[in-house]
């Protein structure tokens, strides 16, 4: 099984190739000992705030990393197969757009293009300064990825290309809402 840190790094270098990571953040429980990294990225051509960004998050469990720690990469055990499988689980935040009703037929299009992802849409409702209602929406899905296809470079690299291209369809379809509803009003808040 691979270390988390090794694990960590595999992610982080696959994605660097395809994405701009504007964080990287690991946390640990405290009591458990559990670890969970969580990296945000978006397109390279996004300026702050990032309107369109994905988090890609994975955890090992107190067991999974003591027996990350205790076995050579090396060794042919069958025993390592317990702890070896991983869930890494992407999310997608679609951009808060005012006037943008499309997110369903954007949503539709992205699992046609990608069934083999199987993504759910989440919508989130929230309440405004001015109290009227907004909504914000995720895409979410995972891969449960174990044995040697975490010890394989190329299935990151698959895994980044994959979200790179999902990330640039929705820009493509979102980018004159972005335009309007993010970065105008920004420029007007900074005079």
């Amino acid at each position: 099984m691979l270390r988390f840190e090794e694990l960590q790094m595999k992610i982080m270098d696959a994605a660097k190739n395809y994405l701009d990571v504007f964080d990287m953040a690991t946390l640990i429980e405290q009591y458990s000992l559990n670890k969970e990294s969580r990296l945000s990225m978006t397109l390279p051509e996004l300026k702050t705030p990032y309107p369109l960004s994905a988090t890609v998050t994975f955890s090992y469990d107190a067991q999974q990393t003591s027996y990350s720690l205790m076995f050579n990469e090396d060794e042919d055990d069958e025993e390592e197969e317990f702890g070896d499988m991983i869930d890494v689980e992407v999310a997608i935040s679609l951009p808060y757009l005012e006037g943008y009703n499309n997110i369903a037929e954007l949503f539709e299009e992205i699992v046609n293009n990608n069934p083999e992802l199987d993504p759910v849409l989440v919508k989130k409702e929230f309440f405004r300064k001015d109290m009227t209602n907004g909504e914000e929406y995720e895409i979410l899905y995972s891969y449960i990825i174990g044995g040697e296809e975490l010890k394989d470079n190329q299935f990151y690299e698959d895994m980044f290309f994959q979200l790179s291209n999902i990330l640039r369809n929705i820009y493509e379809k979102t980018r004159f809402y972005i335009e309007m509803s993010w970065y105008r009003e920004h420029e007007e808040d900074s005079f």
